[in-house]
């Protein structure tokens, strides 16, 4: 008689250790990455500089709507750059990469990244109830505008209610970051399911919480440089992130 086997499940891939400056050459890598394609990758970083002219346009009366979505923009960032993943994963087994190709790198492994897009929406949907949650229920005064955000930090009817949504906000971006550092590259270039993609990002975290540190502090910088010149400075630093971010999968998990 014939006894039934569970399936097995094939191992997660190992995750290597990296020097804690190691972000500092991803991101030359991605530099020279964008001169390489340029074009494919600028494509990408006009449509990030248009969704903010469309966000800080539409929103532009409305301060809170504007920070708030501005993280949400943050939170769904690894996902929107999935298709400079596939750019940078063309250049380095070709030494090419194509626009037309990059826009439908998703669909390799469409399962696991639309239920991993599916969970981004939801914990950004969840971050924009919370934050307008909390300005709702602390809020004392006219809320600040974004010209007056920094000084209305420090003043003390509304230190309380900023600093709690930063706080709020970082705890959320700390999640998306863990669960996503590697997980869209990894889906982009192998065929993984989305739980075990987190669960070896969550390990790539743990081993490298140094690195990590830094990473995360790049990333910050070249996104609130973006937003600092308008929007305008997306058009440069999201592509360098984004193709950063595959030289970072690349370094810390085997193939």
């Amino acid at each position: 008689m014939d006894i039934p086997h569970e399936p097995v499940r094939p191992a997660l891939p190992a995750v290597r250790r990296v020097n804690a400056f190691a972000p500092l050459g991803w991101c030359l890598h991605a530099l020279t990455d964008l001169q390489r394609a340029w074009l494919p990758a600028l494509f990408y970083g006009v449509a990030f500089v248009v969704m903010g002219f469309l966000l800080f346009g539409l929103f532009a009366r409305s301060p809170v709507m504007v920070m708030t979505l501005s993280a949400a923009f943050l939170l769904l960032g690894p996902f929107l750059a999935a298709g400079l993943y596939a750019i940078a994963r063309d250049l380095e087994r070709t030494g090419t990469a194509s626009l037309r190709v990059s826009l439908t790198a998703w669909r390799g492994n469409v399962q696991s990244v639309t239920l991993f897009a599916a969970l981004l929406a939801i914990m950004t949907f969840i971050w924009f109830r919370v934050s307008l949650l909390v300005f709702a229920l602390f809020a004392t005064g006219p809320l600040p505008t974004l010209d007056s955000l920094l000084t209305q930090m420090f003043a003390p009817a509304d230190a309380t209610l900023l600093v709690l949504w930063f706080g709020i906000g970082l705890a959320f971006a700390a999640l998306v970051f863990v669960v996503s550092v590697v997980s869209i590259p990894m889906m982009i270039d192998r065929e993984i399911d989305a739980f075990s993609a987190m669960l070896v990002s969550l390990r790539a975290v743990r081993a490298n919480l140094p690195a990590m540190l830094v990473w995360a502090a790049l990333l910050a910088g070249l996104a609130l440089a973006g937003f600092a010149s308008g929007t305008l400075g997306l058009a440069v630093t999201m592509p360098i992130a984004g193709l950063a971010s595959w030289h970072a999968y690349r370094d810390m998990v085997s193939s």
